[in-house]
């Protein structure tokens, strides 16, 4: 049986942390040790975890203990440092999995011949684990559309074959785990997605998508790989970067991107989710002058 690693990183996750690492040893496929990179917590996570699960740690579960607040990038390669595991499998502390998951990305890993697995996340939890919604967003079928207009990237959905693991990147957070994508996808590593529906990603107010420091880690994303992506990708990461500019009040620099998009691949709008978003955000004037009144001092030149 193939051994697999699921790599946990955690801050001040005394809430969620027992959820998590559940989800885990009640999966259907048993041979996984689970690696937990505690990030210098200050809540009780540490003892929530020897508390709950203090049996199976130096067993099932390896804890280690960070000797300072390091970030989630350095804290996922940690944990990947210490795996023995074929594959790594990432689980954010405030998430949880179908009790197949990672049978069914086992199985989609040897029947292909995957270096890395994304199962699409449609299912998005609440505080208490109940189900908050379940998308039926469509995602187009071609794998380079699904990475360069960021409809891949969480980390909960994301597993690598082990030795093509190249690590995550600090200064891309919290855009680092689409970053990943990007250069896996640019140094030709073999990317499949599964549309199974096998993740729950909870949705709360403190995920790092709707800080602003997410409009920024994407346009850093953009500038360094714009001219590395192939070209017939190049107007699904500007449409990208230009929403994303648009959803946090950066208007001048959404159009910029949004119409240099049109110029890169004119038949970029033909969507209706793309034509209501743009109409949507791109003349929230409000939002213009609130941007820029908050970043005075941000410059961002694209």
């Amino acid at each position: 049986m193939i051994r697999v690693s699921v790599i946990i990183p955690v801050f001040n996750g005394e809430l969620y942390i027992e959820k998590a690492v559940s989800s885990v040893l009640s999966q259907s496929y048993h041979n996984c040790e689970i690696i937990i990179i505690d990030d210098a917590s200050t809540d009780k996570t540490r003892s929530v975890i020897k508390g709950r699960f203090g049996d199976l740690i130096g067993n099932k579960i390896k804890y280690h203990l960070n000797d300072m607040n390091r970030e989630r990038a350095y804290s996922r390669n940690r944990g990947a440092e210490m795996a023995e595991g074929k594959y790594l499998f990432f689980l954010d502390y405030d998430d949880e999995w179908e009790k197949d998951y990672v049978q069914s990305t086992i199985d989609i890993f040897e029947e292909n011949g995957c270096d890395i697995v994304y199962s699409l996340q449609r299912t998005f939890i609440d505080e208490l684990s109940n189900i908050k919604r379940v998308s039926s967003k469509g995602f187009p079928g071609d794998t380079g559309k699904n990475i360069f207009s960021s409809a891949v990237g969480y980390p909960t959905a994301t597993a690598f074959r082990k030795s093509v693991f190249s690590g995550y990147i600090d200064k891309y957070i919290p855009r680092e785990d689409w970053e990943i994508f990007i250069r896996s996808y640019i140094e030709g590593r073999k990317i499949c997605i599964a549309d199974n529906n096998k993740v729950m990603v909870r949705a709360h107010g403190s995920r790092t998508s709707a800080k602003a420091f997410f409009w920024s880690s994407t346009l850093k994303v953009y500038n360094d790989y714009i001219d590395k992506v192939p070209e017939g990708y190049r107007g699904e990461i500007t449409f990208h970067a230009g929403e994303v500019c648009f959803r946090f009040g950066d208007i001048f620099n959404g159009w910029k991107l949004i119409i240099k998009a049109l110029f890169l691949k004119p038949d970029i709008m033909m969507s209706v989710r793309k034509i209501l978003s743009v109409i949507k955000r791109g003349f929230r004037i409000d939002k213009f002058f609130r941007f820029y009144g908050d970043r005075a001092d941000l410059k961002q030149n694209i």
